[in-house]
């Protein structure tokens, strides 16, 4: 069977979601340690909305390599769930909302409850992304 680019699609856009994830797991690390630091709460938001953004592409792609073909976010969280590609499909739902508000809105509160929300439910779903699409990689 030849390879065709769909075939290859999910993984090369999961190897540049693996490296957003890693500025990610790089930016929540350090807001660990200083949890009242400006600078880095804002790169995690920045970080969680390029995660988010590549994590449901990857998931539409793998969804259509599979056979599955949808187009828009709420289609590919709610068929990924039920593919068993993401176990926590409300955390993603939840995700697309937050992603959708930080690009509109910017005020310390909201930002404190995304940051609370990132590091209390959306780091796990996108190290389960991560466990889950790596254990579909070829060898």
């Amino acid at each position: 069977m030849n390879t065709t680019l769909s075939d290859i699609r999910w993984q090369q856009r999961f190897a540049n979601y693996k490296k957003a994830f890693a500025r990610f797991t790089e930016a929540k690390e350090v807001l660990e340690i200083d949890l009242n630091n400006k600078l880095i709460q804002m790169a995690l938001i920045q970080t969680f909305e390029f995660t988010y953004e590549l994590g449901w592409k990857v998931i539409k792609d793998f969804l259509k390599y599979n056979g599955i073909d949808v187009k828009l976010p709420r289609e590919v969280i709610k068929e990924g769930f039920a593919a068993a590609i993401i176990n926590d499909g409300q955390a993603w739902i939840e995700m697309m909302g937050d992603r959708n508000a930080t690009s509109h809105t910017y005020n310390e509160e909201f930002a404190a409850q995304i940051i609370a929300n990132i590091l209390n439910n959306y780091s796990r779903a996108f190290a389960e992304l991560d466990t889950y699409l790596s254990s579909k990689l070829d060898g």
